[in-house]
């Protein structure tokens, strides 16, 4: 769908939507239903050795450009098991002021399904604006994963916090109840963002959590890279991977370390979600995360009716 610019010499913008279902028939998922509006499209699934379907989602087109509006809304119904990633990085491009693109992800998993997702880095180039939301709703007895890594800009140019907004908000409800929330909001014109956090000068953040999982951690050697990883549990049945770093290669490394060093207590399906990234997905590797956990309380102040709206 394509909207009209917003004055003269710039471009239309666009409503892109991805709609997977997932379903188990016999001992094998497919993907049942999709429905695609571009510039948003997907490559034909495959099935990985462990029997996991994987989709890849691409965004035609230079990037996301101001005014545009993804949608991605995905369902693994009870028993499936269904690997959501990106085949590129996602480009948010130049824009006028007080425009933005936007994007939100809807992503459900049903009784005894598995549902991870797992996109490239998303890069913001000099003047641009995202706001993103990720709404996962998702039954006790299921697995869900999302991992998620931002750049702070263009680092063979040079750029770093030049864009206007990089905005994201990540929430779990399980039966029903809030149990993760993560908040992300940078303005570097705004105010001094450089030092804040897990940030500190660094190139790459992200965010991420696996529930249906439980680890324990063991101490990592000291980086001097200046790479920060943490993994740690949140509650019985939710693990985060926390981090940042001044390069995209080391933070792949040191993510791979830092995941490797966890020892599962759960079954050795829950163990391979944790200790590794999914075989023939890269970008989870990607994910020593910048994750902020809030306790349940906190979580329902700040998102109260999120897992009513998502449900």
């Amino acid at each position: 769908m394509i909207a009209p610019p917003h004055g003269p010499g710039q471009a239309a913008a666009v409503r892109g939507r991805a709609e997977l279902v997932f379903e188990r028939r016999g001992s094998r998922t497919v993907l049942a239903h999709s429905r695609i509006e571009a510039p948003m499209t997907v490559i034909r699934p495959f099935e990985l050795p462990d029997g996991r379907l994987v989709v890849q989602l691409i965004t035609l087109g230079p990037g996301l450009c101001g005014g545009d509006v993804m949608h991605v809304d995905v369902t693994a119904g009870d028993g499936a098991k269904a690997v959501i990633t990106t085949t590129a990085a996602t480009r948010v491009m130049t824009m006028e002021d007080g425009q933005q693109a936007e994007q939100h992800v809807q992503l459900r998993a049903g009784h005894d399904a598995s549902l991870e997702y797992y996109p490239a880095v998303t890069i913001p180039f000099p003047g641009s604006a995202l706001a993103q939301t990720i709404q996962v709703t998702a039954a006790q007895k299921s697995r869900v994963a999302v991992i998620e890594t931002w750049a702070m800009g263009r680092a063979a140019r040079g750029e770093y916090l030049q864009f206007r907004l990089l905005s994201s908000r990540t929430t779990l409800c399980v039966d029903g109840m809030l149990t993760y929330a993560d908040a992300m909001q940078l303005e570097p014109g705004v105010s001094d963002v450089a030092g804040a956090g897990m940030l500190a000068g660094r190139g790459y953040v992200a965010a991420g959590f696996w529930h249906g999982a439980t680890v324990t951690v063991e101490a990592a050697p000291p980086d001097a890279t200046g790479t920060l990883v943490a993994f740690g549990q949140s509650t019985a049945d939710l693990a985060y991977l926390a981090g940042g770093a001044f390069r995209l290669s080391t933070w792949i490394a040191s993510g791979a370390s830092a995941s490797n060093s966890s020892r599962a207590r759960t079954p050795a399906s829950d163990a391979r979600r944790v200790s590794k990234a999914p075989e023939g997905v890269t970008q989870a590797r990607r994910a020593a995360t910048s994750s902020r956990r809030l306790m349940p309380s906190t979580c329902s102040r700040m998102c109260s009716n999120s897992c009513a709206r998502s449900s």
